[in-house]
């Protein structure tokens, strides 16, 4: 049995935010851009310090898909492509990291993708930080076990031995249920099969919300003229799924102000 370890919490006056999307082969990491950036444009997470990462992919098959616009209108200027360049990527990241953990922040890490790229740039960390500061104040969080699979074996064992790593219930299955169960931290669903989310958020009176997730939908659709054919995935029948951030949910301990799809619409992306 897996027993909760004592969480720390976020404090925007020092720490950081590192979400890092795979964007290989799923459509889901899309509406979760356009989600944290709905939640981080909110007047709650006003002044949190963030930096946002593309292509942080591992193992998987299949295509990348592209959303730089998406990317520059969610995070604006912070955030670095490693689909297109890997080395500087981890070279950027490493900065944003070492300056926090100098200051006495911690580095809270969203995989919303593979870890191979966080193997990487901890290893770059850990030759300015030592190893105990890391330890204890880079925190990594993942939801997903097919995720944890797709990450090189020792890249994940490295990152789990070298940072603080949080296993969280799966963000696409519902709350307290058997089915996504991953130790002690639950989360919500993060995702609906209605077509009418999508339909809420592009014509919300939240103009940043109603940007996003209307330049999301034009990115998948791009990309899948035809529909996303797997019918596992909300997506395809035209509902959202952002379950990468029921991390961020977890992160800022937003609790029940959130703790369902419908009121993370109702917060989030059209108020």
């Amino acid at each position: 049995m897996i027993t909760a370890t004592e969480r720390p919490f976020f404090d925007k006056k020092k720490d950081i935010l590192i979400a890092q999307f795979d964007s290989k082969p799923d459509p889901d990491d899309i509406h979760a851009q356009a989600a944290l950036g709905s939640l981080l444009a909110h007047k709650d997470f006003k002044g949190v310090h963030y930096y946002a990462v593309a292509g942080a992919i591992g193992g998987q098959n299949g295509k990348f898909i592209a959303s730089d616009r998406l990317f520059k209108m969610a995070f604006g200027r912070k955030w670095t492509n490693a689909h297109t360049d890997w080395n500087g990527s981890v070279k950027r990241i490493t900065k944003k990291v070492v300056a926090v953990l100098k200051k006495g922040g911690k580095v809270w890490v969203q995989e919303a993708g593979q870890s191979n790229i966080t193997a990487d740039w901890v290893a770059e960390v850990l030759k300015t930080v030592s190893k105990d500061v890391v330890k204890s104040n880079v925190i990594v969080v993942q939801h997903s076990s097919w995720n944890e699979k797709k990450t090189a074996a020792l890249d994940l064992q490295y990152v789990k031995s070298k940072t603080t790593y949080f296993e969280l219930d799966d963000g696409n299955h519902p709350k307290d249920g058997k089915k996504g169960d991953r130790g002690p931290y639950s989360t919500p669903e993060y995702r609906g099969k209605d077509i009418k989310w999508i339909s809420l958020a592009k014509n919300s009176k939240n103009r940043k919300a109603r940007k996003l997730w209307t330049e999301a939908d034009a990115v998948i659709t791009k990309m899948f003229p035809n529909k996303f054919p797997h019918k596992w995935s909300y997506i395809h029948y035209d509902g959202v799924d952002y379950s990468d951030c029921v991390e961020n949910w977890w992160i800022f301990n937003i609790g029940e102000a959130a703790d369902s799809n419908s009121k993370f619409w109702e917060r989030y992306v059209l108020n």
